[in-house]
């Protein structure tokens, strides 16, 4: 049996294990709680038989308790089980009637936690006062506390499922679908396995060295040549057309060197960049027939057929990452380097021709901006297209502001005719949305900032007239594996693995991370005055006359310096 999304066929639960309790939260997708067991677990397996199941990193962890649960281990086998599994121990053996989805897998390479999403939501962070390590029987006051905050970590997973059903779970179904013969079990691999699964039989053939033409190498500086041919990591940068241009073995980057500000900037991007050039050069060898149907199908469904052509998205878009995964059958570090290698000369030979007429903003890894000076540029779009095969698709910018090749913000006119803004970098990739599954600190800065340079907004009236929004304040902060916890200034570790702080006026207190040597290290970039407040955001009452908007205020002037140089 294959999970099911239909929402009547899914569980959501969360398992607690102490040392003489342990308990299983289960709630239907209304948020409502259809069972609690405690200690004996008659009827768990009745529950879930035909369900589909679904946690918050339970492929790792829940799943094999629940295991455990269902046959019928005692409290002290199943804490047994939960201490191995926490030290680092890998348990396989899951139920048969188990099948279960995990909200946790592939959310985001920093692998975030359900206490840190929920602190990027706003939301309450508080856990159980009561200490895991407790060494009794949990009073029946304790046990409802854990069992409440427990059910409300299960309400926050239906949450990130919502968030991640259209573009995570309902494309992996949809791959799953694709290749009939897959084990049955294949729907716990993570979605670059199935993909490679759906392209090959047996591992891919590793190339000895890169193949492009001499046509294409040589449009190559020689050092960079060199670098390609020689090595397998590394950087070199050249100078070209007022641009630093970095070549590297991840895309190649560049920004004019004397400008900052622009109107009225063009912008030609490579449509399908990768995936095009892994058909075109034959990469992925005998997978390449197969690739290229699964790119004419996505391309021709991608407005009428959305969940399917999310799902010839995601693995079309999964292949170049898989030729550098040792893991993968796909893997192939040289015809990586290869693919790379390609859309660097290429994008360098688009800057290159259309610099005799433009002046070059900025060049990635698929395409070039650029300030036309005459319409000579459609000409040499054109030619550039019917020579190299690929087809460059047109963004207009009205404005146009980096601080680098990395860090810039554009305004456009989007499809509905309504002025738009794109960012992206570190100061203002926030500015749009809150992020739930990476770094959501201090969103107020990116909005100051780019409502600073865009419109010219005053950095204060920004400030003061969001203070009823506190979320848009916060500094979510987590001590790492490596150190005891978070502590206060007097060396207290608090019981909270995750907490929220604000920059406050009055003397607060200061939180630092705690190394089992008993220093106390910094929260980089953190206040120091802080307002701790692990409640929801929205509860926060009276934030604006205790929140330091100076200290925001100086922030932001800080980073302004580098977008004004």
């Amino acid at each position: 049996m294959r999970p099911s999304l239909n929402k009547d066929d899914l569980l959501f639960y969360d398992i607690e294990v102490f040392k003489e309790d342990t308990f299983v939260v289960f709630k239907n997708y209304e948020r409502e709680t259809l069972k609690v067991f405690h200690n004996t677990f008659e009827g768990v397996l009745e529950l879930i038989t035909g369900k589909t199941l679904c946690g918050f990193n339970n492929a790792f962890y829940d799943d094999h308790i629940l295991t455990a649960m269902i046959n019928q281990w005692t409290p002290y086998q199943i804490k047994q089980l939960n201490d191995r599994i926490i030290s680092g121990e890998k348990v396989k053996n899951i139920h048969s009637a188990i099948v279960s989805i995990d909200c946790f897998q592939e959310i985001d390479p920093s692998k975030p936690g359900l206490k840190k999403i929920e602190a990027n939501f706003g939301k309450m962070i508080k856990e159980s006062s009561v200490d895991f390590t407790i060494d009794r029987k949990l009073t029946e006051e304790e046990l409802q506390e854990s069992i409440k905050y427990c059910e409300y970590d299960v309400d926050m997973t239906i949450t990130v499922f919502d968030l991640r059903l259209d573009n995570y779970f309902q494309p992996k179904m949809q791959i799953l679908e694709m290749k009939k013969s897959l084990p049955e079990k294949a729907y716990r691999w993570n979605t670059t396995t199935i993909a490679a699964n759906v392209l090959l039989d047996k591992p891919t053939t590793k190339w000895s060295q890169i193949r492009m033409t001499d046509e294409m190498l040589d449009l190559a500086p020689d050092e960079v040549k060199e670098m390609w041919l020689t090595k397998d990591k590394g950087t070199i940068t050249t100078q070209d057309f007022d641009n630093d241009i970095t070549w590297a073995f991840g895309g190649l980057h560049s920004a004019h060197k004397h400008r900052t500000h622009f109107k009225n900037v063009v912008n030609l991007d490579v449509r399908s960049f990768h995936p095009s050039t892994i058909v075109n050069f034959d990469i992925i060898g005998i997978a390449t027939k197969l690739y290229n149907e699964i790119l004419e199908e996505r391309v021709r469904i991608k407005h009428t057929e959305k969940k399917k052509q999310e799902a010839l998205k995601l693995i079309l878009n999964s292949v170049y990452g898989l030729l550098k995964s040792k893991y993968s059958m796909l893997f192939n570090p040289k015809a990586s380097t290869t693919v790379c290698a390609i859309s660097q000369v290429l994008i360098y030979d688009l800057g290159k021709r259309l610099s005799s007429t433009c002046t070059i903003v900025q060049m990635n890894t698929d395409g070039v901006a650029f300030l036309p000076h005459t319409d000579d540029y459609k000409t040499i779009w054109k030619e550039w297209e019917e020579h190299w095969g690929y087809t460059l698709e047109e963004d207009i910018f009205h404005d146009f502001i980096q601080r680098d090749v990395n860090n810039y913000m554009a305004t456009y006119t989007d499809k509905k005719g309504n002025l738009a803004i794109k960012t992206k970098g570190g100061d203002v990739n926030n500015y749009a949305r809150d992020n739930y599954f990476k770094n959501n600190n201090t969103r107020i800065v990116d909005i100051a900032i780019v409502d600073y340079l865009i419109h010219g907004k005053d950095v204060l009236e920004t400030l003061i007239e969001n203070t009823d929004k506190p979320h848009l304040y916060q500094y979510v902060l987590k001590a790492g594996y490596t150190y005891e916890g978070t502590c206060d200034q007097d060396g207290n570790v608090l019981n909270t693995k995750v907490n929220r702080v604000f920059a406050g006026r009055e003397e607060g207190l200061t939180l630092y991370k705690k190394r089992p040597d008993g220093g106390m290290v910094r929260y980089a970039d953190a206040p120091d005055k802080m307002l701790l407040w692990n409640d929801d955001c929205k509860d926060f009452e009276g934030f604006a006359d205790k929140v330091d908007i100076n200290f925001y205020y100086q922030l932001i002037k800080r980073k302004l310096k580098s977008w004004e140089a």
